[in-house]
């Protein structure tokens, strides 16, 4: 199943049809549009020090601020996760001396965050932004029930298989026999939100919600089916 943005350009490949020893093999598309209920945010903070320690103290201030006003704003403990801690040492070469100079370390934590509540999403991105949130790496929109909608699209991606076999057997002067094999030929897919740091960064200077439009998303199933050729 394949779960794409909406208007995203995407290159299709042909029908697959194909007749081999008696056999018909089709392939069958099926999409449909939804609107969005639940947003996937990656965002977190990074800080600086001259040991690991302060590094990761000052990022930690920021992060703590920004889980409690997560919290705050309605967001389950069970939609945020830590999903990288990082410490670095940073250096910098030096032409003259011919060798790399300390700098310090360089501290990120990153949380992932489901927001159920998407008329709320801007607010809270902008809420973040003012608790030290300076890094946003992803933010994709989703469905927090996607099954009747995946089976809803395979439903119709079978209808057009059997659609095509009908008619290219027709059309080759065939008989359509049984059904020999299905498969499901697709893999999911989900759209990013291109430049979104820096749309967040150019939001908190002027001190307003980051704006957010969540769109449709494209629900789109594929399938391969082989018949026989009825003799």
């Amino acid at each position: 199943m394949r779960i794409l943005a909406f208007l995203t350009v995407v290159a299709f490949a042909m029908p697959l049809v194909a007749v081999a020893e008696g056999r018909l093999t089709v392939s069958g598309e099926g999409h449909l549009a939804v609107v969005p209920d639940m947003a996937v945010i990656t965002l977190g903070a990074d800080g600086r020090g001259p040991t690991a320690v302060e590094a990761m103290n000052a990022t930690s201030e920021a992060v703590e601020a920004i889980l409690a006003r997560l919290n705050g704003l309605g967001v389950e403990t069970r939609d945020i996760q830590t999903t990288q801690l990082r410490v670095n040492e940073q250096t910098r070469w030096d032409n003259t001396r011919n060798e790399d100079v300390f700098l310090g370390y360089y501290a990120t934590n990153t949380v992932s965050v489901r927001v159920r509540d998407l008329d709320g999403i801007s607010a809270l991105l902008s809420a973040v932004l003012d608790d030290g949130a300076n890094q946003l790496q992803n933010l994709s929109f989703s469905v927090q029930e996607p099954r009747p909608i995946e089976d809803e699209a395979r439903r119709r991606a079978v209808a057009d298989a059997i659609a095509k076999a009908k008619l290219y057997a027709d059309a080759a002067g065939v008989t359509l026999g049984p059904l020999l094999e299905l498969r499901d030929t697709a893999e999911p897919l989900v759209r990013s939100i291109a430049g979104a740091e820096a749309m967040m960064r150019e939001a908190a200077v002027v001190a307003k919600d980051v704006p957010v439009a969540a769109g449709e998303l494209e629900v789109r199933a594929e399938v391969t089916m082989v018949f026989t050729i009825a003799e």
